[in-house]
């Protein structure tokens, strides 16, 4: 029986985000274009019999108990299937920057569910997974898919989307992150909103074209969340080469569209200089994958 794993688990970038009304729950429905990239965490999942669930990381700002989201899913998988909690030790390796609005937690929670699925011998197929993932995060059932999809209800429909665009993307973070349920709040507050064209951006991904991709593509919380720093951000990216630039998801990581490789970099490198977290990523093809 494997008693180890290790999984790689992507961020994802809101290519496109809509919000398009609240349920009678609370829940916010949303419409939104996401896609993988290659800047991940690595987390090494360890069958550790006789010794109880555990979690450790290189940072020391990540929970290490019952409220991080890979514990979350490991007592969701095994409730699911019947099982004791897990006695196993977690390590998790972090790179995906928090309240980014990159999906760090749920790209951990996902490859937790994926590890345990396989160590387990669970026997889950996707669906179920990304089932348990809903329980756990809005942003996980698409972490646990990956690629490049279409995402609506709140985050649990998810359509493939053809996506022929190959290109460097340039992701920034500032010196601060943002509260995702602040964010919702100042958006019921807001009485009008700058919606994207969802359609447009599909239909520039199927054919390859980066201006007809996001000629209409944007993010509606920019209306209620970007402040200085955010649009200083999209405007240098836009003058080192970037077809496109916007904040993703709630923020605060900001990302550009680049043509060429050596512009992306460039700018990278300009952008560290100045004191930001900033990864040239590519799109990656799933959410979680195990490589061990």
């Amino acid at each position: 029986m494997t008693e180890a794993l290790v999984i790689r688990a992507n961020a994802k970038l809101n290519l496109s985000l809509d919000v398009t009304g609240v349920r009678e729950d609370g829940y916010h429905t949303v419409d939104m274009v996401n896609r993988s990239v290659t800047l991940f965490d690595e987390i090494k999942i360890e069958l550790t019999p006789g010794r109880p669930f555990s979690i450790e990381s290189n940072v020391r700002y990540f929970p290490t108990d019952e409220k991080n989201l890979i514990w979350k899913a490991a007592r969701k998988l095994t409730e699911k299937i019947g099982a004791p909690m897990p006695e196993a030790r977690c390590t998790v390796r972090k790179r995906i920057p928090s309240q980014a609005g990159l999906g760090g937690g749920s790209a951990d929670a996902a490859a937790s569910l994926i590890g345990f699925n396989t160590l387990l011998g669970a026997g889950l197929d996707e669906s179920e997974l990304c089932s348990i993932g809903a329980s756990v995060g809005a942003d996980v059932p698409f972490c646990v898919i990956g690629g490049t999809a279409r995402v609506g209800g709140i985050g649990e429909e998810i359509h493939a989307i053809s996506d022929s665009l190959y290109c460097p993307m340039l992701i920034a973070m500032p010196r601060y992150g943002r509260s995702t349920k602040e964010a919702y709040a100042l958006l019921d507050r807001t009485p009008e909103l700058a919606h994207p064209d969802t359609e447009s951006v599909i239909t520039g991904l199927a054919e390859g074209d980066a201006e007809k991709a996001f000629l209409r593509a944007g993010n509606v919380f920019e209306s209620v969340t970007a402040d200085e720093v955010t649009e200083e951000l999209k405007k240098k990216m836009i003058a080192d080469g970037a077809v496109y630039s916007a904040m993703t998801g709630t923020g605060a990581a900001v990302f550009g569209v680049f043509q060429r490789a050596r512009e992306a970099l460039e700018a990278r490198d300009l952008l560290r200089t100045e004191g930001y977290g900033a990864w040239v990523v590519y799109r990656a093809d799933k959410g979680a994958e195990i490589v061990t």
